[in-house]
C-alpha cells in the first residue's frame, strides 16, 4: 500500500479550496458522484501529499457526523492498493473494523474503495490501484 492522499471533511469545497490555496496547493476539478452522493476535490502541491476534499451531502453519513462534531478536519488516509483483494483481507485481519464492503467510484473511473477503522490508527481508505 501506498499513501495516496490525506482527506478532510468538509462543508464547502470551494471555501476549503480557497484557503488551501493560499497555502500553495492547486485544486483539481470538483467532482461529484452520485452513487456515494458526494463531492470531491483533490489539491496538489509539489513535494507534498494530495489533500481530497470531502463534502458528503447524505445527512447521516461518517463525513457529516464529524463535520458537525468537530468542524472541518483530516479524517482518513487514502492508501492505494495494486492488490486490493488482499489489502482488505489483510487489515480484516489485523483487526481492522470493515465499514462497508468494496464499491466502485464513478468519478475515480470505477475504481473500488474500502473504508476501515481501527481504534489505535483511525479511518483509512483503500483505493484499487489501475
Amino acid at each position: 500500500m501506498k499513501l495516496h492522499h490525506v482527506g478532510y471533511t468538509v462543508a464547502d469545497i470551494r471555501v476549503s479550496a480557497k484557503r488551501f490555496a493560499l497555502l500553495g496547493y492547486q485544486p483539481g476539478e470538483v467532482l461529484y458522484d452520485e452513487g456515494l452522493s458526494v463531492e470531491l476535490c483533490y489539491l496538489t502541491k509539489e513535494g507534498s501529499a494530495v489533500i481530497e476534499l470531502v463534502h458528503q451531502l447524505q445527512a447521516g453519513s461518517l463525513e457529516a457526523e464529524l463535520l458537525r462534531a468537530g468542524g472541518v478536519m483530516p479524517y482518513h488516509l487514502g492508501y492505494e492498493a495494486e492488490a486490493f483483494d488482499e489489502a482488505c483481507s489483510e487489515l480484516d485481519a489485523q483487526g481492522y473494523k470493515r465499514l462497508f464492503n468494496p464499491v466502485p467510484v464513478g468519478v475515480l473511473d470505477g475504481k473500488l474503495i474500502c473504508y476501515f477503522h481501527h481504534p489505535d490508527i483511525g479511518y483509512i481508505e483503500l483505493i484499487e490501484k489501475a
